[in-house]
């Protein structure tokens, strides 16, 4: 999909240094998120309560999808309708009529004959001059 956009690279090259400190910020900001994460879950023990012992034969994908299709259903069917549009847009945005645009003709790459593909041109050789060997 990006190439379809004509973008001027050149352009769009330069001015990257005025989204360094909200790049930084933002950073900086996951770093910290992930320094708490890991510190919080190994800080944790018996007193705490931690996390809760799973049953032999529990399943997380098959909970995933008891309460996809059960208490997520609609939302989850919306969400399904709207990547089919995303697809159906993706598609017809590809599809569309431009100038220079180059097509296959199917059909008449099928109906080409064989003595049509070809063509022999006869020419003389030429002899090297002397002084470019040199």
């Amino acid at each position: 999909v990006v190439m379809m956009l004509d973008i001027n690279v050149e352009q769009e090259k330069g001015g990257y240094a005025r989204y360094l400190p909200l790049g930084l910020l933002v950073a900086g900001l996951m770093v910290t998120e992930l320094i708490q994460v890991i510190w919080w879950r190994g800080s944790t023990d018996a007193t705490t309560g931690g996390f809760a012992a799973t049953p032999e034969g529990y399943s997380n994908t098959e909970a995933l999808g008891a309460v996809l299709y059960t208490e997520h259903v609609y939302a989850f069917e919306i969400a399904a309708v709207i990547l089919l549009i995303a697809i159906i847009a993706a598609i017809s945005l590809t599809m569309r009529k431009r100038p220079g645009l180059k097509l296959q003709n199917i059909a008449a790459q099928v109906a080409v004959k064989a003595k049509d593909r070809v063509r022999i041109v006869k020419m003389p050789s030429e002899k090297p001059d002397s002084e470019s060997q040199e």
